[in-house]
Order: C-alpha cells, then structure tokens, then sequence
C-alpha cells in the first residue's frame, strides 16, 4: 500500500511558508527598495493578493522576485528560514513506523522548491515528492491531481490512502473519486471514523 501525505499542516506547520512569504520576501524588498518593513510589507501583500491562490503565479517564489525585481537570490531566502520549519511531534516516529509496511509520498500543493527543503527536515521515508503546482501546473488538488498521481505511480485507486489536513482537497476529492482519505484536524473541529487528531491515530487506522 502507498500512503500519500499532504505536508503543510499534516506534517509541519506553516511557520516555515508564512515566515518566506509574509517576512521574507518582504524584508529583501525594504532592503532593496529602502523603505520601511511595514510599507514594503503591505505593498508585497497587496500584490499577492492581486494575483490571487488560484493562479499559478501566486506558488511560484521565482516569478514574485522577478515581478519585485529583487536581485537576492530567492534560494537564500528559502535557506535562511529552515530553522522555522516545525515538524510535528509525532509525525517522525508514526513515519518510522508505517515505513516498515508501506510505501510514503508526499503529494503537496506547495511548490516543489519548499517541498525539497521541508522534506529533508522530516528526513528520508518518502519514495516520491509531488506538487501540484510545480510537477502538475494545478493550483490545487483536483480530481485531476489525484488520477495524475495515480497514471505516474502505475497503481489503481485502492493501491493508496491519502493523508491530509484540508477538508475538501485532502479529504473530500480523493474519497469522490475511490481513494482512501483520512482527515487530519488537529483543531477538533469535526468528528468521523476517517477524521485523525494527529497522526498517531493513522497507525490504528490501517
């Protein structure tokens, strides 16, 4: 069996993509353009905001430092943050574990550049990477991403379970289609025999 994980939320926490995206990148352009950190960080919100999540754009930490003009490197940025990526207590030992039986992926909207470097935080239990984004061009994980993933892996629908924390994308889409999903709230704020509290409670679950 292949038990795919999302990666924001199920596995660390956002620390790490708010600290690029919301600190980060508006800092180097305060930096370069010599204003201060609130106006600089306003104005790269708003143009965030202008793009929107439901264009490809708005994953793509290259394209906002081209659309910036900012000259640092944006692979700085990303190394410079690693410290603010938060594994989940859990989630190593319950990785550990299942990897004994099972084969890991990770199936994340997040684009494959923080993919790379929150992966090896976690460490090495997963066989394949995929982003939505990067590897599919899709903004989030539709039908569409879950049959692609299915046509790369050469397996059916019942040769995988997918783990995750977004009701809908993580949860609701791949159960519409034949997937085995399991919803991770670790906000209590539903209930269900597929909904996880963390991940401890996945182990029990297969």
């Amino acid at each position: 069996m292949i038990i795919s994980f999302d990666l924001d939320g199920t596995l660390v926490d956002y620390s790490y993509a708010d600290s690029v995206w919301c600190e980060g990148v508006p800092k180097i352009y305060a930096g370069e353009k010599k204003i201060g950190f609130d106006e600089a960080k306003k104005y790269v919100m708003n143009e965030y905001m202008k793009v929107g999540e439901r264009k490809i754009e708005w994953y793509n930490i290259n394209y906002w430092f081209n659309y910036f003009g900012l000259k640092t490197d944006w692979k700085f940025l990303l190394k410079k943050y690693e410290n603010r990526i938060n594994v989940y207590p859990e989630v190593k030992n319950v990785l550990l574990e299942l990897s004994k039986k099972h084969r890991l992926i990770i199936s994340s909207n997040a684009a494959s550049e923080f993919v790379d470097v929150m992966v090896k935080k976690i460490g090495n239990y997963f066989e394949y990477t995929f982003s939505s984004t990067s590897d599919f061009r899709l903004v989030k994980k539709t039908p569409e991403f879950y049959l692609k993933l299915l046509e790369q892996l050469k397996i059916g629908k019942d040769e995988i379970i997918h783990v995750g924390d977004h009701y809908e994308f993580d949860y609701l889409v791949p159960k519409r289609i034949g997937i085995k999903s399991f919803y991770v709230d670790r906000n209590n704020t539903r209930k269900g025999r597929d909904v996880l509290r963390d991940l401890n409670g996945l182990i029990d679950k297969l």
